[in-house]
């Protein structure tokens, strides 16, 4: 057996520990942001489109799919809804008809905001008995961990 399977073998226990709550912390954020979205007619994914173009003024399709983690279909026919129903307005240039820029239309975003989802969601996180800048740096340190090449061999093998 390679060092480097000793190494997952004898953590294994702490790596299912991680996974188990990273997959609570996704449920609980996920009925957070549906609750949210629910209150406004929206799904989750369209929630968060609409806070990401309501934050990232004159941004595009693409732009929007590589900040939110979607696929480029899925946030197209949302956004085209968005657009339908009035939450965000899509500007055409007029020098290259091909460019599109998406922002939210202050009517219909204005109690909408990135600021109030965050407080609704994170309700609590004030109190002195968190520590968030060491969730914070765990967090980095855990998302340094899963931006890693999984499919590179450890240099051990």
């Amino acid at each position: 057996m390679s060092g480097g399977r000793r190494l997952i073998n004898m953590n294994f226990e702490t790596m299912d520990a991680l996974y188990t709550k990273l997959l609570k912390i996704n449920h609980l954020m996920s009925l957070s942001l549906a609750e949210i979205a629910k209150e406004e007619d929206l799904n989750p994914s369209e929630l968060m489109i609409v806070l990401d173009v309501k934050n990232n003024p004159h941004t595009d399709l693409q732009s929007v799919c590589e900040r939110l983690g979607m696929k480029k279909s899925t946030a197209s026919k949302a956004i085209r809804k968005l657009i339908e129903v009035g939450y965000i307005e899509n500007h055409v240039c007029e020098s290259d008809q091909r460019k599109v820029s998406l922002v939210g239309k202050e009517s219909t975003c204005h109690e909408l905001c990135k600021e109030s989802t965050l407080m609704t969601t994170f309700k609590g996180i004030d109190d002195p008995k968190y520590n968030v800048d060491t969730i914070l740096s765990s967090l980095d340190d855990l998302l340094e961990i899963l931006s890693e090449n999984p499919t590179k061999p450890s240099e051990e093998e």
